[in-house]
């Protein structure tokens, strides 16, 4: 009990910071804030999509050098580690098709990606390529929007900064696989840009798509919010702040649609709930699940477990809870961007049974803003940040490659 106070403490005086600072009007003195013309987005789109074709020519030649006899037919294993045989699976069979134990258990699976991937099947008569386009090039546009959102508010450098620190993420590799964060970072980004550029209705559509893609989607509303309040004092136009509340909440319409999609499948709208059962997964806060981390990791000192999976995730917490922490003085970052930093944290760490917090936090990109921010006039903090994150993308992305418990 001490244990969960003392860490919860620290949480809620952050919470409590963050809120305070969504009540003060963001700094107008920001004379390194830039537009975005198509040359530069394009310049950001093409860096994409070669950094993430040269992680497949990396994946590519370790899965071949260690290949022993089977040569190509090693390749498919690196596209359907983990979760991403099953959505290969619900990419070619369906949610209605794809049953385990007499039970449609891959209901906890949100759909955005399996229904685009599907689409893109059409075209691509290759599961895996068509799963692979809509990662890659999904990453390459939420990276445009990342970009903006940055440069926008912050200037050119710390948009760039940005996307280096998005793109050496020791677990951005997933970008490059069958998985949800390439969609779910273009559908979230796309949302906050909008919203900050205060377009409700495209940032609603993005948003319930975003919602349509995992769940903490729904957590576009809080960026949303916020910028609403920047905009519309509610004490002081409460008419014109309540005329906007329903396109800030259209993302609420995603989660309607996965809702339905239950329904369908299973005669149950919270079917999901049954499911989550199966996969040891529910709410927890995140004072016991930091707690369950550490005592896993303890006991796993002498396993890979301890430092592929446990070890990660509670330095990874530490880092973040301490960027955000730090970040809140500085009055030129935009509040929304504070307080969504801060939502998506702590809603990633409130997990029952969290294995994959690594894989989570590489599409809450608002954190690489606030990372890009601190090192910005720190070359020699720059340059070392970069070199970490270069060295530990490559040994987690190895350790991905031969089987190691990297999710």
């Amino acid at each position: 009990m001490l244990i969960d106070i003392l860490l919860t403490l620290p949480i809620l005086a952050l919470f409590v910071l963050v809120a305070a600072r969504c009540l003060v009007p963001e700094s107008a003195e920001n004379s390194t804030a830039a537009v975005c013309n198509r040359q530069e987005l394009l310049k950001v789109f093409c860096f994409a999509v070669l950094f993430r074709l040269f992680m497949l020519l990396i994946m590519f030649l370790c899965s071949m050098l260690s290949s022993g006899d089977r040569g190509l037919d090693v390749i498919p294993d690196s596209f359907t580690r983990w979760d991403g045989r099953h959505y290969i699976n619900l990419i070619e069979k369906g949610y209605t098709g794809y049953i385990e134990d007499g039970r449609h258990l891959f209901l906890v699976f949100y759909p955005l990606y399996v229904w685009v991937s599907r689409i893109v099947r059409l075209i691509v008569p290759n599961t895996i390529i068509a799963g692979l386009a809509v990662s890659i090039f999904s990453y390459a546009l939420g990276c445009c929007n990342v970009y903006r959102i940055a440069a926008q508010r912050l200037g050119r450098d710390t948009a760039r900064d940005s996307i280096i620190l998005l793109s050496l993420y020791p677990f951005s590799f997933f970008y490059g696989t069958i998985m949800t964060e390439g969609l779910f970072l273009l559908t979230t980004s796309a949302a906050c840009c909008y919203a900050m550029q205060r377009r409700w209705i495209l940032y609603g559509i993005f948003g319930a798509l975003a919602a349509l893609t995992r769940m903490t989607g729904i957590l576009v509303i809080v960026p949303a919010v916020v910028e609403l309040i920047s905009e519309v004092r509610p004490l002081e136009k409460p008419l014109r702040f309540i005329k906007q509340l329903p396109a800030i909440a259209m993302p609420l319409l995603g989660a309607l649609g996965y809702l339905l999609l239950n329904w369908y499948v299973d005669q149950d709208p919270f079917a999901f709930r049954v499911h989550q059962a199966h996969w040891y997964q529910g709410g927890m806060w995140v004072s016991k699940v930091l707690r369950y981390l550490w005592n896993y990791f303890i006991d796993n000192l002498t396993t890979s477990n301890g430092f592929a999976v446990w070890l990660p995730e509670l330095l990874l917490f530490a880092v973040f809870f301490t960027i955000i922490a730090v970040s809140v003085r500085n009055k030129k970052i935009p509040p929304s961007m504070l307080a969504y930093a801060f939502c998506c944290l702590v809603a990633n760490y409130s997990l029952s049974w969290l294995l994959s917090a690594g894989r989570y936090l590489s599409v809450c990109f608002p954190l690489f803003i606030l990372g890009a921010v601190l090192v910005k006039d720190r070359p020699k903090l720059r340059q070392a940040v970069y070199t970490a994150e270069a060295v530990l993308l490559g040994i987690y992305f190895y350790a991905y490659l031969t089987g190691a418990q990297v999710m």
